[in-house]
């Protein structure tokens, strides 16, 4: 049998799928779940990072000992290096002097075992480092760098003494000398003035034994 709807469009019944419905019921659900499973595994991650935190200051705690005994040894190798420094800089400045003055006395030139220089006037001094190069630029020493200079006033017992005074300091390697003036006095002797200076390999002390000042 056929059907005939003669009714007016306005009047005939609208008949709609039912699919839209489905759907407006699955959407929220599926939102859910989506939400939910999100929420799970923040939830998750969390707990996990908790339990590792938990997990390290349990480590830092029982590391804690030891931690600050490094930092003890560390304080200890801080206060140790500069005690090695200042004895660094020490031992660079220090200057035996005693040694070096026993050099210079065991220079002299002696005949009979008797010094023919007497000395009246003795002066010491450290040459600056930043003046050594300039004193070897003007010829002195024979251009030997030199670290201490002795200042002298004294007479010899006749010009050939003076003579191997003079040769005795410009033949070794260690010393170098800087006649300055000599006189002819009324006992027959000559009056001088001289510098001698001992280099700066020779005025360190042997065997790193170190005399007092």
């Amino acid at each position: 049998m056929i059907r005939l709807n003669l009714l007016p469009k306005r009047l005939r019944k609208r008949v709609e799928p039912g699919w839209w419905r489905l759907t407006a019921i699955i959407f929220p659900l599926v939102v859910f779940a989506v939400v939910a499973m999100i929420h799970m595994s923040v939830s998750n991650q969390v707990g996990q990072l908790e339990d590792e935190r938990d997990k390290l200051k349990i480590e830092v705690q029982a590391l804690q000992p030891y931690i600050q005994r490094q930092q003890e040894l560390t304080r200890r190798k801080a206060e140790l290096e500069k005690i090695i420094n200042v004895d660094r800089e020490i031992k660079a400045r220090f200057i035996p002097w005693s040694d070096n003055l026993a050099r210079f006395i065991n220079q002299i030139p002696r005949r009979g075992g008797r010094f023919e220089v007497f000395l009246r006037s003795v002066n010491t001094r450290l040459v600056p480092q930043e003046t050594r190069a300039n004193l070897a630029e003007q010829g002195l020493y024979d251009r030997k760098p030199v670290a201490v200079e002795f200042n002298l006033q004294g007479e010899a017992r006749n010009e050939n003494a003076l003579a191997r005074f003079v040769q005795a300091f410009e033949d070794n390697p260690n010393f170098g000398i800087n006649f300055q003036q000599g006189s002819l006095n009324e006992n027959g002797g000559f009056d001088f003035t001289a510098t001698v200076a001992i280099t700066e390999s020779g005025a360190k002390p042997e065997g790193g034994e170190r005399s007092a000042r």
